[in-house]
């Protein structure tokens, strides 16, 4: 039994969002590539892809002994249909870079590319594979995929039930019955004071829990936590998945007001008071990555700067109640937060005390997520990110996908950035590509990260991923955590078993 949150968002089905969380679909599906405990990218249904020197074709050859859960073969026609598919739909998946996808034969797929795209690989280890002839409308209430277990039952909003693919081609896996709670983080914990799960995901400020047969395991992540700050004056209107919201926000769109939060927070203290020593603190979405620009690292806590900068910026406190103004706009504004996640209420609330020292006054108020994404583009958000890949910056920073899905909440546009981004994912090479990343972030003029970028987004921890875990139950050598909690694990899912 586990509870780690609900793992059915997107009901099993890419084109509703499954596979937009890295590992989300390990249990149930496979994709062409997956990671290695060391973040290399390497086969998974795929047993050897080539890539031609221009980077232009990506040449992929199945596994013979791949298999449904019905025990029919995985064919290159089941992968052809599953990206077309997404390319035409176009939100979830960016795949609008493929010209061409060609069916060599049953088990030989190539795709041609318009142009080199640097960050395709993290999506070939993301993107489920669907089967081209039981796909349709209903197909999330009878998933059928190629992965270690299949659904056995389906109860949305509270379990789901997985039982062995007895036609995986990893072999035979441990466990006969995997059921999954969907549990909000206190209930989790309340199951594993009961002893009636066997892994439960803990926030952080829960992990001093002492459970009998249980230990706490901590797993490094590159999940990080910060704010996204609206960047355009009040007033406009833009959408987020589908829908029409309000954009922007009087004091955030006000650069000298980001800056200033972003020298001024001291992220030190924030890790201390909401991580409690379960991670560590963060200036970009890549810290310590291979795409990390150095130069984005500062020394920060320095309210006199940031005092500094406001004044600099026409903020000032003329009716001493200690909060700055400019033209009649008090600083002040509401930041969000998803009301059942503990980390990112305790950062809301620890980010708005800081706040307060440099004259800015933010409300934290908790909502639900459809909430967030509704109002989130009028008001600062509690925001989540971290990949193995480097595409999740154009994603966030490129005003090419605003409006798309629920990309760049700040609706931020920087002509020199959005150059290195395109750039980034054109590069032909993961070298060339890292370059124009880190540009991205400060090309010594400009940038969205460091203290003299723009700062749409402030971020400022990177957590460790925590778990309760019943004595003996091995969950395998795990890679270092993408973004997701919830789904980190699965990984290894396959390999978990009882030792000892």
């Amino acid at each position: 039994m586990i509870a780690v949150g609900d793992i059915a968002g997107g009901e099993f089905d890419p084109l509703k969002g499954w596979g937009s969380r890295p590992a989300q679909i390990r249990p149930i599906h496979s994709s062409l590539l997956t990671i290695d405990s060391e973040v290399n990218f390497v086969g998974d249904l795929a047993s050897e892809y080539t890539v031609s020197d221009d980077a232009l074709v990506w040449s992929f050859t199945l596994r013979d002994s791949a298999r449904w859960s019905t025990g029919e073969p995985v064919t290159a026609q089941d992968v052809a249909f599953t990206y077309e598919l997404l390319k035409k739909d176009g939100t979830r998946f960016d795949l609008g870079f493929i010209d061409e996808i060609v069916t060599v034969d049953e088990t030989r797929v190539e795709f041609r590319l318009g142009e080199p795209r640097s960050t395709f690989v993290g999506e070939l280890s993301e993107i489920p594979i669907l089967p081209k002839a039981h796909y349709g409308p209903d197909y999330s209430s009878d998933p059928i995929g190629s992965g270690p277990y299949r659904v056995k039952d389906f109860q949305d909003g509270q379990q789901v039930i997985l039982e062995p693919n007895p036609h995986w081609y990893g072999g035979k896996v441990e466990f006969t019955k995997l059921t999954f709670l969907f549990l909000a983080e206190d209930a989790a914990l309340a199951a594993a004071r009961s002893g009636s799960v066997d892994i439960a995901y803990v926030p952080p400020a829960f992990a001093d829990q002492k459970i009998p047969g249980m230990a706490l395991q901590s797993f490094e992540s590159v999940d990080s936590r910060g704010l996204t700050l609206p960047t355009l004056p009040a007033g406009g209107s833009g959408r987020i998945r589908g829908k029409d919201v309000k954009v922007g926000n009087d004091v955030t769109s006000d650069r000298a007001v980001r800056q200033a939060l972003n020298i001024g927070l001291d992220r030190e203290g924030v890790a201390e008071l909401v991580l409690q020593g379960h991670g560590r603190p963060a200036y970009t979405l890549v810290d310590g990555l291979p795409w990390f620009n150095q130069e984005a690292a500062f020394e920060d806590g320095r309210i006199d700067d940031a005092e500094q900068i406001l004044e600099k910026g026409g903020w000032a406190d003329s009716n001493g109640d200690g909060i700055v103004e400019k033209d009649g706009v008090e600083a002040q504004f509401t930041l969000l937060y998803p009301s059942d996640d503990q980390l990112r209420g305790d950062l809301a609330l620890v980010v708005a005390d800081q706040a307060r020292r440099l004259g800015i006054e933010i409300t934290a108020k908790g909502t639900t997520w459809d909430g967030i994404y509704l109002d989130g583009k009028a008001n600062a958000v509690t925001w989540g990110g971290g990949r193995h890949h480097a595409h999740q910056l154009y994603g966030m920073y490129s005003s090419k996908v605003i409006d798309t899905g629920y990309n760049n909440m700040p609706q931020y546009a920087n002509a020199a950035v959005d150059e290195h981004l395109s750039a980034g994912l054109a590069a032909k090479t993961q070298e060339e590509a890292d370059k124009f990343w880190k540009l991205a972030q400060w090309d010594g003029e400009s940038g969205f990260a460091g203290e003299k970028g723009d700062a749409p987004m402030v971020w400022l921890v990177r957590i460790d991923h925590l778990y309760l875990v019943r004595d003996g139950l091995d969950l395998g050598e795990q890679p270092i955590h993408a973004h997701g909690h919830e789904w980190a694990l699965f990984n290894t899912i396959a390999d978990w078993k009882w030792s000892g």
